[in-house]
């Protein structure tokens, strides 16, 4: 090689590069900062939780609970409207019940299980993949991207929880004989089932989120979230019969949540106050939660803020530490 052609070297004086243009440019457009970062992340979130822009198979899961809770509201419903049209509202109140009320009685577990497969894909995979600390760059921080994923998760719960109660009430009211009559004596239903079905929903993203958040694989994710579930339940269940125990239902998170939708349906008992005891004697099996007996409104409301808010804080501490 002639050393007019022969490369130069680092320590060569006379050594020069070449510069290769393949296209780079500056970003010009706008700088939107914190807030459209986190809407961003929240966006993603939605569409990983319902496998938008995903193969059919992604899709497949969510979707098919999503059908599944609405055929359950449309199955009351057609029980009340038969009811309704044979035996008139005697009959609409025995096949269909307290309907909007006991939906979430009956959908609280199904809620818990689409929680538990459908989380997990929210933040697992930013983990296990090592992409966490790409979102972290400046300017979202750990509390914005687990805020933004909570919130979408938040998002779809409402979806499924609100979704088939909405188709429930519409078709109590198109198999009454005189729907505006009915929708003029039920209409303060649609804020209880707004309500109630907000206070399950925060609670199982919350849940669903702080078990998805500990694990990096989804399947543990899973499992874990399911035992939070059913593992208090078989424990707390059989000590609830005891009468100086029946204080430990609020471990149990379906409980909780089932008295929780009494409460909002029906208000607080009968002689119900600050300091009453849980009366698990006035009520019959499946009235007030999972179970039979409803807790005292205080001690409802303490466990109830208790599984929303513990859970939550140890998220939130669990990624201040992961991305220090």
């Amino acid at each position: 090689m002639s050393e007019a052609t022969a490369p130069g070297t680092a320590s060569d004086p006379n050594a020069a590069g070449v510069v290769f243009d393949i296209g780079y440019q500056r970003y010009s457009g706008p700088r939107e900062g914190r807030r459209r970062a986190r809407l961003a992340v929240y966006k993603d979130g939605i569409r990983k939780a319902l496998g938008f822009g995903r193969s059919a198979r992604t899709k497949l899961l969510p979707w098919a609970f999503v059908g599944l809770l609405v055929i359950i509201g449309v199955i009351m419903a057609v029980m009340s409207g038969a009811g309704q049209r044979t035996l008139g509202d005697a009959g609409a109140e025995l096949l269909g019940g307290p309907s909007h009320r006991l939906y979430y009685v009956i959908a609280i577990t199904i809620l818990f299980v689409f929680a538990a497969l459908v989380a997990p894909r929210l933040l697992c995979p930013d983990r296990r993949n090592g992409t966490l600390h790409l979102y972290l760059v400046r300017p979202l921080t750990s509390t914005d991207y687990v805020l933004a994923r909570w919130a979408a998760f938040l998002t779809v719960m409402l979806l499924v929880a609100w979704l088939p109660q909405c188709v429930l009430l519409v078709g109590r009211v198109l198999g009454h004989p005189e729907p505006m009559t009915y929708l003029d004596g039920n209409w303060t239903d649609i804020p209880k089932f707004l309500l109630s079905g907000a206070a399950i929903a925060v609670v199982v993203t919350t849940v669903a989120m702080f078990a998805s958040g500990l694990a990096t694989r989804r399947g543990y994710a899973s499992v874990l979230l399911i035992a939070l579930y059913l593992i208090p339940s078989a424990v707390t269940t059989p000590l609830s019969l005891i009468p100086q125990l029946q204080w430990v239902s609020v471990f149990d998170l379906g409980q909780v949540l089932g008295d929780t939708n009494t409460l909002i349906f029906e208000g607080a008992p009968q002689g119900a106050d600050a300091g009453a005891q849980p009366d698990f004697e006035s009520e019959l099996p499946l009235e007030g939660g999972l179970l039979p007996g409803r807790l005292a409104p205080t001690l409802l409301l303490t466990a109830y803020f208790t599984w929303l808010v513990a859970p939550g804080a140890i998220l939130w501490r669990h990624y201040q530490r992961l991305t220090r």
